[in-house]
């Protein structure tokens, strides 16, 4: 009973984090035909048998038995309806109105996704650690067997370059490791005041199949001293350490920064340190050994720093940020969508399966993912509305046949060749888009159920 229960409430959180953005994407569509006179017979939320609905100005505005997104029925627009070439049907409309038409969806997605995001900074504004601009990332685990071990990574390490590129620009490192699993790519570290050039060869982790250097970094000179978030079970717990402890030293270094203390505790598996502790006006010795997984001391908490700053927005502060990060979430999707296609391209012209596209969430793993974002609170469930929304936007966008992309297609073909192309060939288009469809979602759903099985 549990389980259903839980089911249902995963299946919930899906339909109330997807179902509003797809009527959203709808309401675009619907909004544009309007404003340029063409009939729409049916705006409906949901889909599937109408339930109930009012009817205004030419439009059937229905609720749909099954609650997930909706769709806009436009005049004229359908394969098996007998055209009178009126000027209310779509196909009547000069091409530049149907091209604001099938673009106006996913332009409302990405202005909600705008304005999200402009309103989470707005109200709640931005709790963040002061790192430099130009602080590079540094090693403070290399695990056992991985292939930042074989390739020479040690601890503290502080990563220069990535094949050529800046290793502070996070971009680099997605790009050139998580998307480049099964590559050779060049490191340069410091070490020790010299520069020391490395191969590393990512592997693909067994979920998603990006590639897993197995290393974690840490911003250097990040500020301030470490506060304890969150005790698991482990040794930080049986040592009876707290959730806001701050460590003020370990091991005899006092005091300790983020950075160094993440890598004298990954380097004494088994070895028990004394840790400095300040417990609100006291100031605790508490013995502590990590515990060695593999290959790395660990002592079961969540680290932060106790340098959080709260940043307050203005209106048009909000506003160029909010541009600024979409811009940036924009520039990461195309990246992935880049790498992982030619993956994907390698492996289906090798005739093997297509297991990059592991690194795609299907509905299920937004099924959950969504549950976490509506249990984590508005702010977290706005952010994550703006992250799908602009996702949806954009790949609505791609000139896939059935997709607005194209929709958008079809009409610069027709364009450039200065008249319409007949209803037979689009149908047929479409037709293939639509079976290219079924088969990416087909195997989209497959590695959801086989990541969903290796996670229980």
């Amino acid at each position: 009973m549990d389980h259903v229960f839980e089911f249902v409430k995963v299946v919930g959180a899906f339909l109330l984090v997807l179902g509003p953005l797809i009527v959203i994407h709808e309401f675009g569509h619907f909004i544009a035909a309007k404003s340029f006179g063409i009939g729409v017979p049916v705006f409906s939320i949901g889909l599937g048998p109408r339930l109930f609905g009012v009817r205004r100005g030419g439009t059937d505005y229905r609720i749909s038995a099954i609650p997930l997104g909706g769709y806009v029925r436009l005049h004229g627009d359908e394969a098996d309806e007998h055209r009178s070439g009126a000027p209310e049907e779509f196909l009547s409309r000069p091409r530049w109105q149907r091209f604001v038409v099938y673009v106006a969806g996913a332009t409302l997605n990405i202005v909600l996704a705008l304005f999200l995001v402009f309103l989470v900074l707005l109200v709640w504004g931005v709790d963040e650690v002061p790192v430099p601009e130009d602080a590079h990332p540094v090693v403070v685990r290399v695990y056992e067997g991985s292939p930042a071990e074989a390739a020479g990574v040690e601890l503290g390490d502080r990563l220069l370059e990535v094949a050529g590129r800046d290793a502070r620009d996070s971009r680099a490192l997605m790009s050139e490791i998580q998307l480049s699993p099964d590559s050779v790519v060049q490191l340069l570290v410091g070490r020790g005041g010299e520069q020391v050039r490395l191969q590393l060869e990512p592997s693909p982790d067994p979920k998603y199949r990006l590639g897993d250097p197995g290393w974690e970094t840490y911003p250097d000179r990040t500020p301030g001293q470490a506060l304890i978030s969150q005790v698991l079970d482990g040794p930080a717990k049986q040592a009876g350490l707290r959730t806001g402890d701050v460590i003020v030293g370990a091991g005899g270094q006092r005091p300790i920064g983020l950075v160094d203390l993440h890598i004298l505790l990954a380097g004494n598996a088994g070895n028990t340190l004394l840790l400095d502790v300040r417990r609100g006006e006291e100031l605790l010795e508490i013995p502590v050994t990590p515990r060695s997984e593999r290959g790395q001391g660990m002592i079961g908490v969540s680290l932060g720093s106790t340098e959080v700053v709260h940043r307050d927005f203005s209106v048009g502060e909000a506003l160029a940020a909010s541009l600024r990060i979409n811009v940036e979430m924009s520039t990461t999707l195309f990246v992935v969508l880049d790498r992982v296609a030619r993956r994907v391209l390698r492996e289906v012209l090798s005739l093997s399966m297509p297991n990059s596209l592991r690194a795609f969430s299907g509905p299920i793993e937004i099924a959950q993912i969504s549950f976490q974002a509506v249990t984590g609170g508005v702010q977290t469930l706005l952010g994550f509305l703006a992250f799908i929304s602009l996702q949806l936007g954009i790949l609505n966008l791609m000139p896939i046949p059935v997709l607005d992309g194209g929709h958008i297609l079809i009409l610069g073909i027709e364009g450039a060749m200065r008249r319409d192309l007949s209803q037979r060939i689009k149908e047929r288009v479409i037709q293939v888009g639509l079976l290219f469809l079924l088969a990416f979602f087909g195997l989209i759903i497959t590695f959801d159920l086989i990541k969903t099985a290796s996670a229980s």
